[in-house]
């Protein structure tokens, strides 16, 4: 496990970059796209809902940065032929692909884990596991144009832990966590790709108010927190950093 990196070196940047970033009509996603384009990304806006995409877009244009792009794509329902449908449309448009950040998550009401049916563990696994992993499968080609490729994973605490009554979403990250390693392993044989992961910890997002509902979040630490440490995985700067674990230690 390594710390989040509090303060980005003078000079890190991400001129010229084309990021993918899962979730960015809200929360960790939505900040991380704006600050990404902040130091020149072009960023890919991926989520459900269009009109906080819109939003996001409009901020971005409004600052001068790299025209962005929205791909709408619900991950709870992607087919596999749709996720890799995205790889298509970015080669087409766009050519290449530099990094890849996964912030889109699902969660269920917390509680014991024989509450959970078939229904909430395939939305579970299938948003928070098999939709990052299908979606990095179809990107290995866009990297490969670009030379290099860093994904960054979102995971939680609670994968760690596995405190009692996270159920179903804290086996999940747990999965994702494995995956992480086991595809950086694999990568460090074969290609020149890197994938990393941020354990944000307790910070105020809308996630933490669905399961924390009566916490005084101006307590907790701000989702700004977390964006150097994302922005470092997605540079140059990092590019001997794999199968590593970003987390906040108090």
């Amino acid at each position: 496990m390594k710390s989040l990196i509090e303060t980005l070196e003078n000079g890190i940047r991400l001129d010229g970059k084309t990021i993918l970033i899962t979730g960015a009509s809200s929360g960790v996603g939505r900040a991380l796209a704006l600050a990404c384009a902040d130091v020149g990304a072009t960023v890919l806006l991926s989520g459900r809902n269009v009109n906080a995409l819109n939003e996001v877009y409009d901020l971005i244009q409004s600052k001068g940065n790299p025209e962005p792009a929205i791909l709408e794509l619900d991950l709870c329902k992607a087919t596999e032929v749709e996720i890799g449908n995205i790889t298509q449309v970015i080669k087409t448009n766009i050519g290449a692909l530099h990094g890849f950040v996964h912030c889109a998550t699902h969660i269920t009401e917390l509680g014991p884990i024989r509450h959970l049916g078939l229904a909430e563990w395939q939305d579970l696994i299938k948003v928070n596991v098999i939709a990052p992993a299908l979606l990095i499968r179809t990107f290995e080609p866009l990297f490969e144009v670009s030379g290099s490729g860093s994904v960054v994973l979102t995971s939680d605490n609670h994968a760690l832990s596995l405190d009692a009554y996270w159920g179903g979403y804290a086996i999940s990250k747990s999965a994702l966590n494995a995956y992480a390693t086991l595809q950086s392993n694999e990568w460090a044989d074969e290609r020149p790709y890197r994938v990393n992961i941020i354990t944000p910890g307790p910070i105020n997002s809308p996630l933490r108010s669905k399961t924390h509902p009566g916490e005084d979040r101006n307590l907790l630490r701000s989702i700004d927190s977390l964006l150097p440490t994302y922005i470092y995985l997605l540079s140059d700067s990092s590019i001997h950093t794999s199968g590593e674990n970003f987390s906040y230690s108090p």
